[in-house]
């Protein structure tokens, strides 16, 4: 029942958010109403790193314990985790090209790093579904958990570490006093990022619950 809640709550917060986003708020002085796709993006990204991280810390409980309840909410982190890396590779393009000029940059070395680190959790998820030893996998799998996590640690540094024209640099609060100052442009921001907040809850609830499942089905206690 508390789920269903919560998922309610997440469908009523991510309507009026998007409305506020997209009719409400005014549209950039500079980038027009293409800068909208930013209200969706960052927030993508947060609950992505939010998955990686949480992804991390179960894979090195499952290390401790080897309890494969601790691995399928590994699993489930990073495959919630996943799929929101996936919308921040569709939705960067779609904010950069009428910016910038292009979809993507291959000499961008934030770009770069991000898709590094998108491929290294494909990697996760194809050797989890190869290796039908679930004991096997999850050990190799919390192994590279930990060596992704280290990958995004640097796709955060190198927002700071390499300055490109292709991509901007940390729009929201910025040094200089820039950044989103409008007050009906920052509910914008703070209600989808409540929103996207509370659908990777309910994501991962139910994705846990099937990985637990999963691993109930190969004969593990989960």
């Amino acid at each position: 029942m508390l789920y269903y809640a919560l998922l309610l709550l997440s469908v009523s917060v991510g309507g009026y958010a998007a409305y506020v986003a997209l009719i409400e708020a005014p549209a950039d002085a500079m980038q027009g109403n293409v800068q909208r796709i930013f209200y969706f993006h960052v927030p993508l990204v947060w609950v992505s790193f939010v998955a990686f991280i949480g992804g991390a810390l179960m894979s090195i409980r499952y290390l401790q314990t080897r309890s494969m309840r601790t691995d399928a909410w590994a699993r489930a982190f990073i495959k919630t985790g996943w799929v929101f890396t996936t919308t921040v590779l569709v939705t960067g393009p779609l904010w950069a090209k009428p910016v910038w000029g292009t979809f993507w940059n291959w000499g961008d070395e934030r770009l770069i790093s991000f898709f590094v680190m998108w491929m290294m959790y494909n990697g996760y998820i194809l050797l989890r579904a190869t290796i039908h030893d679930f004991e096997k996998g999850a050990r190799i799998g919390a192994v590279l958990a930990l060596l992704a996590l280290a990958n995004a640690a640097l796709v955060v540094a190198a927002i700071y570490i390499w300055k490109t024209a292709s991509h901007p640099g940390p729009v929201f609060v910025q040094k200089s006093g820039g950044g989103v100052l409008d007050p009906l442009m920052r509910r914008a921001f703070w209600l989808n990022f409540s929103a996207f907040s509370l659908l990777f809850v309910c994501i991962l609830v139910a994705k846990f619950h099937f990985e637990k499942a999963a691993a109930v089905s190969n004969g593990h206690d989960a």
